[in-house]
């Protein structure tokens, strides 16, 4: 059987994010993006199978691997009907592999040095998968940093929420995006590291039901991408997706969660690289049709 020599289907080869290049933390450089996987259980979970998040996420994402593909040269963005100039996506998007399962501390210590060296080096951490527990231990590897949390249970009300599940002390995010994205640029410090916990449960149930914790209200996809995208050009240090459970009873098959929170994260990663296009859903000039 001769070798193949054209670009591998998106199902084979080695699994990484979106396709890119595996690197230790000791090459990462400034202005990268470094993926880092957590496959461990939440024991308070309702439901087990949050180990399965890292794998299912990176799974996903390699249906928008085309940077590493000569076959997509050109890539377009469908709903902004733009071109997307993302050169250099594949040199500063790199996969550091998961976290090594241990015992609890261990975990969390792991966890702790590696969120604080990509810190250090100026680059910003794209965590897979985790809990509530291990999103703290990743706060505290960044010296009194701010948090953003989009979905999710508050925790601290000093934090800015996006729609999170209500507990009856949180500050609610209000219908009109537009003042709260002004709110957001209030309440920033930039002098401050920035540490953003997007959760599944940010997603309105209609969308997403894959979480532990599905709720009543939330956001479309567009107003999740529109505040990813803010928060990347606010420079977030961190990132880490959590709530997903690929294994949740009647859901699994379909993907919908990953799905979900991979295609929203795209506006944060080009953000953040400072890849310029418009918010999707925007009308732009490319899309004036003719009556």
């Amino acid at each position: 059987m001769p070798l193949r020599s054209a670009p591998l289907p998106r199902m084979a080869g080695h699994l990484s994010f979106m396709r890119a290049q595996n690197k230790a933390i000791c090459d990462v450089r400034s202005g990268d993006l470094a993926v880092l996987g957590l496959p461990f259980e939440d024991t308070s979970a309702p439901y087990a199978g949050q180990s399965l998040a890292a794998r299912a996420l990176r799974e996903t994402s390699v249906y928008f691997g085309w940077h590493a593909n000569p076959q997509f040269s050109h890539p377009v963005d469908i709903d902004a009907r733009q071109d997307i100039q993302t050169d250099g996506l594949h040199e500063r998007l790199c996969d550091l592999g998961d976290i090594s399962p241990g015992h609890d501390k261990a975990i969390h210590a792991a966890l702790r040095a590696a969120a604080s060296q990509i810190s250090r080096i100026g680059a910003c951490a794209v965590i897979l998968g985790g809990s509530d527990h291990l999103s703290e231990t990743v706060q505290c590897a960044l010296p009194n940093c701010q948090t953003v949390q989009l979905g999710g249970t508050p925790r601290d009300a000093r934090d800015f929420h996006i729609s999170t599940l209500p507990n009856g002390s949180a500050r609610l995010c209000q219908s009109n995006t537009a003042t709260q994205l002004t709110d957001l640029s209030k309440w920033r410090d930039a002098s401050r590291p920035l540490f953003v916990q997007f959760d599944l449960s940010v997603f309105e149930t209609s969308l997403g039901a894959l979480c532990d914790y599905p709720r009543l209200g939330g956001c479309d996809l567009e107003t999740v991408a529109q505040w990813l995208s803010a928060l990347g050009q606010h420079e977030a240090s961190a990132i880490m997706l959590t709530g997903l459970n690929p294994n949740r009873p009647g859901m699994g098959v379909v993907k919908v969660g990953q799905r979900l929170m991979v295609t929203a994260l795209l506006a944060f990663i080009y953000a953040r690289l400072g890849f310029g296009i418009d918010h999707p859903g925007c009308p732009t000039s490319k899309e004036n049709v003719p009556t």
